[in-house]
């Protein structure tokens, strides 16, 4: 049955203003709800920075999107291990302060450290898997060669790199590079995986190894300043490795560290020498051996 319609005055005016109060409230609500959301994770200080650090990172600008994403994360991460906003912010300070060391060495051993660091640093924490912000890390030099035993990696410009730093060992002329094929790249990718990749019998990475692209810019960057007896002291390097003696400023020029880092650096040789003396490793450390098995005659 239907029923009659009463058209009584002042029913549909009430209604309509009952209705836009809902509409009102509802929209407080949402906005309030939003920023309890968003509000927690967005941060202009964070933001900047990020900004800042992955632009220069990845010579391109960071879309809306990217930046909101890793800003996000970069808080969620650090907020999740206890981190006050003031130590985020912090933090995200000292990434800032990456931008200018980028822009400022770019193309020498200082910037090369610097990425394989900041790469090497996030890979490997689960927390970060499938992120914006690891994504964007290794965007512009894909990570190639990975060892979970040492943590350590290689990314491409490594591979290529070590390519190079091998002619240069076997040489006695000054540091020439050459560029690879995508061939060559992925047969000495291959190689690499049969030593250190997932395997049974794969070794432990030596930390040179994920230092070979910040090495060969050091070599080819220094070469024409070092005097006799240290081009000497590079290429035996370059050969041996650590169980050649180098001083500390050697590890700052070659590697781009700060006076701290190169003692460091020079402290861990000292400890593998003491350490790998007598282990299988041994052979592994001398890079004409290595590159021998990876690349059999």
């Amino acid at each position: 049955m239907a029923m009659k319609r009463l058209n009584l005055p002042g029913l549909r005016r009430s209604h309509v203003c009952g209705e836009c109060f809902a509409m009102a409230f509802l929209l407080v609500v949402m906005i309030f709800v939003s920023c309890i959301d968003g509000g927690a994770q967005s941060d202009p200080v964070v933001a900047r920075h990020m900004k800042a650090f992955f632009e220069a990172f990845l010579g391109r600008k960071l879309g809306s999107r990217e930046l909101r994403e890793v800003t996000d994360e970069f808080i969620k991460y650090h907020t999740g291990k206890g981190k006050t906003r003031t130590a985020v912010h912090e933090g995200a300070q000292t990434f800032g302060s990456y931008a200018k060391i980028l822009r400022e060495h770019k193309g020498g051993p200082a910037e090369f450290t610097l990425r394989h660091t900041r790469i090497e640093l996030n890979y490997f924490d689960p927390e970060l898997k499938n992120t914006t912000f690891l994504q964007l890390l290794t965007e512009p030099d894909p990570v190639r060669v990975v060892n979970l035993r040492s943590k350590r990696l290689m990314t491409e410009r490594d591979v290529v790199a070590l390519a190079n730093i091998r002619d240069f060992a076997k040489s006695e002329g000054d540091p020439r590079n050459k560029e690879l094929s995508r061939q060559e790249i992925d047969r000495l990718v291959v190689g690499l995986h049969r030593v250190f990749g997932d395997a049974p019998k794969a070794g432990e990475m030596p930390q040179f190894f994920s230092e070979t692209a910040a090495f060969w810019a050091g070599v080819r960057r220094e070469w024409p300043q070092f005097s006799a007896e240290e081009k000497s002291l590079a290429r035996s390097y370059a050969n041996k490795t650590w169980r050649i003696r180098m001083p500390a400023q050697m590890y700052g020029k070659l590697l781009g560290l700060t006076p701290k880092a190169a003692l460091s650096r020079q402290s861990d040789d000292v400890y593998n020498r003491l350490v790998m003396i007598t282990n299988i490793q041994l052979e592994i450390s001398n890079l004409p051996i290595l590159m021998d098995k990876i690349f059999p005659p």
